[in-house]
């Protein structure tokens, strides 16, 4: 089971932590803006956060152990009300969860919360070419390839292709209606 949830001050600690991983960092960001926000600056951003608000961040949680544990994180920027669109971020945080299955099934409740309480009509979002995992689980979840930006994400490695995906709300429905 898995839910998520709008991030509080409570879950600061635990999400500078991830952002400073250099692993999870790199797959995040490509290794070098995710770090670099300070605690504060985090802390800042939680408590700023109000419903109608351009850009919000919510904790991923998995049940165990009979409670709900935060595994990662996911965000929205760049809400835009004429358009119904927004920029979507996604992070498993926790390692140890990575390569089960987690992700996918996080990332398919967030969309359905955006598509549902947002009444979206597209979800964008972006990751670098190498990030193979992170392809394989946007694809599994509706997402298609919509672009290449060529050299256009800088990581730790260099400059790398970025990747342009995208959901649109006619695909959200079809793919809910054959699950």
């Amino acid at each position: 089971m898995v839910r998520v949830r709008l991030a509080t001050e409570e879950d600061v600690s635990l999400i500078y932590r991830w952002r400073q991983d250099e692993e999870v960092a790199y797959w995040a960001s490509g290794g070098h803006g995710y770090s670099a926000v300070t605690y504060s600056q985090l802390l800042e951003r939680i408590r700023g956060q109000r419903s109608d608000s351009r850009s919000l961040m919510f904790m991923v949680e998995i049940r165990e152990d009979g409670g709900w544990k935060p595994i990662g994180a996911c965000s929205f920027r760049d809400f835009d009300a004429v358009s119904r669109s927004v920029i979507i971020g996604f992070t498993i945080g926790e390692k140890s969860y990575w390569g089960k299955g987690y992700g996918t099934r996080a990332l398919r409740v967030f969309v359905d919360l955006l598509f549902q309480r947002y009444n979206l009509h597209r979800i964008q979002l972006d990751t670098f070419d190498e990030n193979r995992r992170a392809i394989r689980c946007y694809k599994k979840c509706g997402f298609v390839r919509e672009g290449v930006l060529r050299k256009a994400f800088w990581t730790t490695h260099g400059y790398r292709d970025k990747i342009v995906m995208g959901l649109l709300r006619e695909d959200w429905e079809k793919n809910r209606a054959g699950q």
